[in-house]
């Protein structure tokens, strides 16, 4: 099941746990459940877990099913604590003890994405649905891996399998939402159980019409509830959403949202990472990227390209990781501004003419960046919330030694996007070529947001 299923089953293992303390299998299902509601949900566990893995410690041996789940439930406890050399040593140990439970495998697929190797954690994930056809969560992981490789449309077909399944399972469908965005498939629409965070919250803490499951397998009040990471995907995936169709106020307002709410979770915190980044919030994406380094290793594919968005944020000459790029649009937004940072309008054109016309057309801000290319401006001045087009105007009009106008362009493409750092040294040096000052509070905006620029002095 999904999360509603697993939550259920946490508060019906709780209530055998009160009736017979001694049940070693409802015990180890207990600790399972628990630990990958920690890592694959945010939520706080730890203490639970802990105490029932000591307690029933063993119980290990007992029965395969036993083992596998006590075992996998240790190894996801070091997951969630980022010692994933620790996790994959365990999950290995469960895997041979309980070679028919899907648990230990499950465990594995999660330590390996957080060393970076998603080919290996997909043929984890691959192995435990194997043994358990039903095991709704290792198939999202699977599609997670997938989208992390870069390879949308298998993820899509998993994910529409997986919503046939699970239909009200929230996180099948922001996996969901995820690959129709890679794939340019965009829906206006937010998904329901995200919309209902939308509302103001109730007196209790919840959001109006959020719920969680309560002791009867019914919705009930729960001020803990969607968890952490449910709140910051649903926010993620409505920043990219109104992104792509240039809604910059509320893109930026979402992203915003989701890094204040981000739980210790390494892929959640790379994509934030890179939708701050891309708004030009360079110093509060840093901040978050840095939490990342106890939690996995700066090879997993969405941290990577977390770094290059921080890096080229800052000004710095970009140096594109070497593993794989994930499926989805902020990503490849970032691949084409690292591009023109590192070779220029000629490595942009080539980034861009690699990208199906449609994918180019249907996201406002690579659309921005085609206007590099082009020998005629196609429009007029931006509206007031597209410092990006600025910027790349700015570009294009020095290019045409039109100094003047590269400088009322640059002017206003000082903050609010990542290329701001960028826009700033453009800036500085036509002013210089126009032998005009520059002043101080010029750069004001920009320091507040990225104080790392290169261009900041």
């Amino acid at each position: 099941g999904g999360i509603n299923e697993w939550a259920r089953a946490q508060l019906m293992a709780r209530r055998l746990m009160l009736a017979d303390p001694r049940d070693a299998e409802t015990a180890a299902a207990l600790a399972f459940v628990d630990a990958a509601l920690a890592v694959d949900y945010g939520l706080d566990t730890a203490r639970e877990t802990r105490s029932l893995l000591t307690r029933h410690s063993s119980a290990v041996g007992s029965s395969d099913v036993v083992t596998g789940m006590l075992v996998a439930a240790r190894a996801l406890m070091y997951v969630a604590s980022g010692d994933r050399e620790s996790a994959a040593r365990v999950a290995v140990t469960g895997t041979a003890a309980a070679p028919g439970v899907a648990f230990p495998f499950y465990a594995l697929g999660r330590a390996r994405a957080l060393s970076g190797d998603v080919g290996g954690a997909a043929r984890a994930m691959e192995a435990a649905m194997v043994r358990a056809p039903s095991f709704l969560a290792a198939r999202l992981s699977w599609a997670e891996a997938r989208l992390d490789q870069g390879d949308a449309k298998a993820a899509r077909t998993a994910l529409v399998d997986a919503v046939g399944r699970a239909p009200e399972d929230v996180r099948t469908r922001l996996l969901l939402e995820e690959a129709e965005h890679a794939l340019g498939r965009t829906s206006s629409a937010p998904i329901a159980a995200c919309a209902a965070l939308e509302v103001a919250p109730n007196g209790d803490g919840t959001a109006a019409g959020g719920s969680s499951p309560g002791s009867d397998g019914t919705a009930a009040a729960n001020p803990r509830w969607p968890p952490p990471a449910i709140k910051a995907a649903c926010a993620l995936n409505a920043a990219t959403r109104a992104r792509l169709v240039g809604q910059r106020a509320e893109a930026v307002a979402q992203a915003e949202r989701a890094a204040g709410v981000v739980p210790n979770q390494a892929r959640l915190l790379g994509r934030t990472v890179i939708v701050l980044a891309q708004f030009g919030l360079v110093d509060w994406a840093a901040a978050l990227l840095e939490r990342t380094r106890k939690l996995a290793a700066p090879e997993m594919p969405t941290l990577a390209w977390a770094a290059l968005a921080v890096s080229v944020g800052k000004g710095r000459f970009p140096m594109f990781p070497g593993g794989p790029r994930p499926a989805d649009p902020e990503s490849r937004l970032l691949a084409a501004r690292a591009a023109l940072a590192a070779g220029g309008a000629g490595a942009l054109a080539s980034t861009l003419t690699s990208l199906p016309p449609a994918i180019v057309a249907g996201d406002r801000d690579l659309s921005f960046l085609t206007r590099l290319g082009r020998t005629r401006d196609a429009g007029g001045p931006a509206r007031g919330d597209e410092p990006l087009r600025d910027y790349i105007d700015g570009l294009r009009a020095k290019l045409d030694g039109d100094l003047p106008k590269a400088v009322e362009r640059f002017g206003h493409a000082l903050s609010g996007h990542g290329d701001a750092c960028r826009a700033a040294g453009e800036y500085v040096a036509t002013m210089g070529l126009l032998k005009r000052p520059v002043s101080p509070e010029t750069l004001t905006a920009l320091r507040a947001e990225n104080n790392g620029c290169v261009n900041v002095r």
